[in-house]
């Protein structure tokens, strides 16, 4: 969940290969993922639209800081309110991409890395923001990228989870890390 845009992407999807295949993770309403279309031949978008995954993420501190965190814009702090709000954002997200060449999997990173058997031109990765989480989206994104393409993602500068991770991710990997448009990020695989 978010509050507000996320500005950065609008560099981002200049910076997508033309025609490609591509894996948004963590899609929120989905206005990243139209951007990401515009240089896509087939796009994944994948979000639990969920609350179990912030059941265990520190991102906010723990799991009731998430929930006070949202309670102005789901209008509650009950996790059946939250779960309300998420499935209306899914069916929202599905009746937006229902003509588009778009495949729509609602489950975690996780889950979806388990069983997605394919290679793509690049991921972008925007999904759990704490340390664990997005260091293991990093890890997952590198095995289905096609050498020569490229993870992107978001939140490098104004998360620490994140920076952390990506960090880390270039020590294990000796990839090169470029940032742009404030708090976007850029690996090319190689």
């Amino acid at each position: 969940m978010m509050l507000g845009r996320n500005v950065g992407s609008d560099e981002t999807w200049k910076r997508i290969p033309s025609d490609s295949v591509g894996i948004e993770l963590g899609v929120w309403k989905g206005d990243s993922s139209a951007k990401f279309l515009l240089k896509s031949k087939l796009l994944h978008l994948v979000d639990p639209w969920s609350v179990l995954p912030y059941e265990s993420s520190d991102e906010f501190g723990d799991y009731n800081g998430y929930l006070s965190r949202y309670k102005n814009m789901v209008g509650s702090t009950d996790p059946k309110d939250f779960q309300k709000f998420y499935d209306n954002i899914y069916t929202e997200v599905v009746n937006r991409f229902k003509n588009d060449s778009v495949v729509i999997h609602r489950c975690t990173t996780d889950e979806f890395f388990t069983t997605f058997n394919d290679t793509v031109d690049w991921v972008y990765v925007d999904a759990l923001h704490n340390f664990e989480g997005c260091l293991n989206d990093l890890r997952n994104s590198l095995a289905v990228v096609k050498d020569g393409g490229f993870i992107f993602g978001d939140d490098y500068g104004n998360k620490p989870g994140v920076v952390a991770a990506v960090d880390q991710f270039i020590k294990e990997t000796n990839l090169t890390l470029v940032i742009f448009a404030g708090t976007q990020y850029e690996i090319q695989v190689k």
